[in-house]
């Protein structure tokens, strides 16, 4: 469980790079830990931070492509509920080991998905097979319904904290997703500073060629 944990149920429609930009700026700006819940107005393609853009780019299909700040591998958006997570330092969790984080994050989904999809289970390390493309590539503690992921996520830790993204397919109720990562989750309303850093990192960042090709 996060303690302290604000939700922000965004409904906004949002283009690719700004759905990337407001993550990076919670992580930067937001003073408690915050989960947004975002769907994609239109397909999109993000890829991790590590990743080859000349290796992802033929595999996109022409959507629009997108490095994203965390790690992890290719994710195609459209359909899918994508979650963030900032968790700002000195929080008891940015203390924790990333694996023990990702799992904390992952069970606590698990449990919602589990009275939807009973058939649900957590990846075990048999489960888990190396690959570039995120959903066809399980890690440990990927939420999986018959061999098939529908769960994924990727961490990165930084002075100013922690930030987990992760998509989740299916149809759940983020208010109970909210409530499964912390029982008192209350209410999370973006300020200037917040919306400020989202414009200006989509536009220096996200938005760049620069970003999203330089590796």
């Amino acid at each position: 469980m996060i303690a302290g944990l604000l939700l922000w149920e965004d409904l906004e429609p949002r283009a690719a790079p700004e759905q990337m930009a407001v993550d990076e700026a919670l992580f930067s700006c937001a003073r408690s830990p915050v989960v947004r819940f975002y769907r994609w107005a239109s397909p999109a393609v993000t890829f991790g931070y590590a990743q080859r853009y000349s290796e992802v780019l033929p595999r996109a299909g022409g959507l629009p492509l997108i490095r994203r700040w965390t790690g992890g591998g290719t994710v195609f958006h459209g359909e899918d509920l994508t979650i963030a997570i900032s968790v700002p330092e000195p929080h008891p969790l940015c203390r924790q080991q990333t694996g023990a984080i990702y799992q904390q994050i992952h069970s606590a989904i698990f449990r919602v998905v589990k009275k939807e999809v009973p058939g649900a289970m957590l990846a075990t390390p048999e489960d888990c097979r190396p690959g570039p493309a995120c959903f066809q590539s399980p890690a440990w503690n990927d939420i999986l319904d018959g061999g098939r992921k529908i769960c994924g996520g990727a961490l990165r830790r930084g002075k100013a904290g922690l930030l987990y993204q992760g998509s989740l397919h299916g149809s759940f109720s983020v208010r109970a997703l909210a409530h499964a990562l912390s029982a008192s989750a209350g209410s999370f309303v973006p300020d200037d500073e917040v919306q400020a850093a989202a414009a200006r990192l989509e536009s220096t960042r996200y938005g760049t060629a620069e970003w999203n090709q330089s590796r």
